[in-house]
């Protein structure tokens, strides 16, 4: 577990080698710095984790911005319990609390 702008997330994992499966999440890509810190590559909602993120547009943006392996940070919203709105607003205060983010917009 990792925590991102007071928010939990699960990970974070190894993108590459992570199966997801599709359920309703923010999603933070992350690079390593350091032992045990990353700084923020991207962030995104989506309703279906899997499907989103293993064809994603911005992958090229992501490998340019990190010279070692990404990572992925997940923090589920489960439909029955949040819109896709909510998920929106976790992922604006997400970006928020970051100065530059390189890859994608709110």
């Amino acid at each position: 577990m990792i925590q991102i702008a007071g928010y939990n997330f699960d990970g974070p994992y190894k993108f590459q080698d992570h199966d997801l499966i599709d359920f309703a999440c923010v999603y933070v890509i992350l690079c390593p710095t350091t032992a045990n810190k990353y700084s923020v590559i991207d962030v995104g909602q989506t309703g279906q984790a899997a499907s989103r993120l293993s064809g994603h547009e911005r992958k090229d943006c992501w490998t340019n911005n990190c010279r070692t392996s990404l990572y992925v940070a997940l923090h589920r919203m489960p439909t029955n319990k949040y819109s896709e709105e909510d998920r929106r607003t976790v992922e604006t205060e997400i970006r928020n609390k970051f100065s530059q983010i390189p890859c994608g917009v709110e």
